[in-house]
């Protein structure tokens, strides 16, 4: 099995021995993609083993904000469902109602559920070190007081299930994972699989339309990644997701001023950051109120919509040409078993 890593970049999966589990789940996904019939994704290691002059990453970016869905900013804001780009976020206002901070979140739940599942003081410490002070209690995170008797796998779904009641991630304290059905490990592995499917005769452009729901049109994020993805099959070259798995935060765009004067958003090095970007670009905190006004090209800042507007988002995949690879990682070889294979 692959190394993957801890994509927060943290140690709470291996301090609270749960990196087995993770790994699990994402071979399955891998697997599952990789073994696609006709398709250019392939396995990560597969690539990593391609000499590096021999090998390239490509970056898929895209805005967070959910063109596709309609509503109006504060709907969008608070319905999680609307947020439909692998981002989500919640705003946090002050006593007066005014906006004091905004934090999005790229984070897959089901990294959380695994974590909740083999350890419920590592999910506790995971939101402590989000939330500094946090005290957060079994019955805000798995619905229930009583964990006693229960597995490993009962902790995950019971965690999973209460996802969208717990305080902790659902606005009310906190927010911290992807909660949407389309932002899942599982939605970004097949968007990706069934988009290396070579589709002659349709433009790379129009593909995404065409991969019986893999792909959602209209949306910021899928036809972005499944042309990209189309475009490496029709050139013979394989790709894969690259570890760690996710989506991370790439920059705020925008005219951004503190009290009138401009500042660099992005300027994680400045003396009084307002946009802090932590958990290996997985989270990202706009910190709206205290001191001066922040003013977004020109506007206070009044909603999360208006920042995910300006904010963008990426995935990275790994590229090499397909006769580079071994034969049981090429496209159309599917059926091969790999070496170090196992029977599942």
């Amino acid at each position: 099995m692959f190394n993957y890593s801890d994509p927060s970049g943290s140690d709470h999966l291996s301090r609270f021995r749960a990196l087995s589990e993770w790994r699990g789940l994402l071979e399955a996904a891998y697997r599952d993609a990789a073994k696609q019939p006709d398709s250019a994704f392939t396995w990560i290691d597969a690539l990593l083993d391609v000499d590096e002059a021999n090998r390239e990453e490509a970056t898929i970016p895209w805005k967070a904000f959910p063109i596709r869905v309609g509503g109006t900013a504060s709907q969008i804001d608070a319905n999680r469902a609307l947020q439909e780009e692998y981002v989500e976020w919640s705003v946090f206002r002050d006593a007066t109602g005014a906006v004091d901070r905004i934090t999005f979140t790229t984070e897959f739940r089901e990294y959380f559920g695994i974590l909740a599942g083999v350890s419920p003081t590592g999910i506790k410490t995971a939101i402590e070190s989000i939330n500094p002070g946090a005290i957060p209690t079994n019955a805000e995170l798995y619905g229930r007081s009583n964990l006693t008797g229960t597995s490993s796998r009962q902790r995950e779904i019971l965690f999973l299930n209460h996802l969208r009641d717990n305080p902790w991630n659902n606005g009310q304290k906190g927010i911290l994972a992807l909660t949407t059905p389309v932002n899942s490990i599982p939605a970004l592995f097949g968007l990706a699989a069934f988009c290396g499917i070579e589709k002659a005769g349709l433009p790379a452009s129009e593909v995404c339309a065409n991969v019986g729901g893999a792909c959602v049109p209209g949306r910021q994020s899928d036809p972005q990644i499944c042309t990209a993805c189309q475009q490496q099959v029709r050139a013979a070259r394989s790709f894969s997701l690259i570890d760690p798995i996710g989506i991370f935060i790439q920059r705020l765009s925008g005219n951004w001023t503190v009290g009138g004067n401009q500042i660099d958003i992005n300027d994680q090095s400045a003396a009084d950051p307002r946009w802090i970007v932590s958990r290996n670009g997985r989270r990202g905190t706009l910190r709206v109120g205290g001191g001066d006004e922040l003013r977004l090209d020109g506007d206070p800042v009044e909603s999360g919509s208006q920042v995910a507007d300006k904010l963008f988002v990426a995935a990275t995949v790994a590229i090499a040409a397909d006769a580079d690879l071994p034969e049981w990682a090429r496209t159309g070889k599917e059926n091969l078993q790999r070496p170090d294979a196992r029977i599942n």
